[in-house]
């Protein structure tokens, strides 16, 4: 069976970058994201609050068709992403991008090593707005500027209000159970090298 690598890290901790770098540094590698499948994001943020008001139970944010995808991955076969709707060929390895880490059953006894990327809230929050504000289409005027900065103003209204306490719960419970811990003030090439001399010595050849 193909060996699963999952990365985990708060919002903005570089889960992303993480993920990508490893695949590359591996060569032959797949891709799979947990937020390709999970609707979370649609779902209204008084669903979210009583969501976390009830326990924040991992298993309730379901991800229809996630294992199902990742079995027949480890099978070297390959899926189509439900995300962009483009075919992920197998590969010797599969790099799983997978906030909830072992915390999300359905998937938990398909993950042979879990990494957790442990950055700090507040400068994963900085990552993030720093994200957006060079990913931000161009403003022109005050009118586009005030825009923009409302926008900004809801996420972290938003922030504050859900985002930050769904954080607290995934690194509360997330890293207990992973099998690598990296400091996430670190530099990418730092953490992918860190990465990739732990996969090599926990699968050789």
């Amino acid at each position: 069976m193909i060996p699963v690598i999952a990365v985990a890290a708060p919002v903005g901790g570089g889960k992303t970058s993480l993920v990508t770098a490893i695949a590359s540094a591996l060569g032959d590698a797949a891709v799979i994201s947990y937020d390709h499948y999970e609707p979370s994001t649609m779902k209204s943020p008084d669903d979210m609050r009583r969501w976390m008001l009830n326990g924040g139970r991992f298993d309730e944010l379901s991800a229809p068709g996630l294992a199902d995808a990742l079995v027949r991955m480890k099978r070297g076969e390959s899926i189509i992403d439900p995300g962009p709707g483009a075919s992920i060929p197998a590969g010797k390895w599969i790099i799983f991008e997978m906030p909830l880490g072992r915390e999300y059953t359905a998937t938990a006894r398909l993950i042979d090593l879990l990494v957790w990327i442990d950055t700090p809230l507040d400068m994963a929050l900085a990552r993030k707005i720093s994200e957006f504000i060079a990913h931000f289409p161009p403003v022109s005027g005050e009118r586009d500027a005030r825009s923009f900065l409302a926008w900004l103003g809801s996420y972290i209204d938003n922030y504050l209000d859900i985002v930050g306490k769904m954080l607290d719960l995934q690194k509360e419970r997330v890293p207990v159970h992973a099998d690598v811990i990296l400091d996430g003030r670190n530099d990418l090439d730092t953490l992918v090298r860190q990465a990739i001399e732990e996969i090599r010595v926990r699968f050789p050849g």
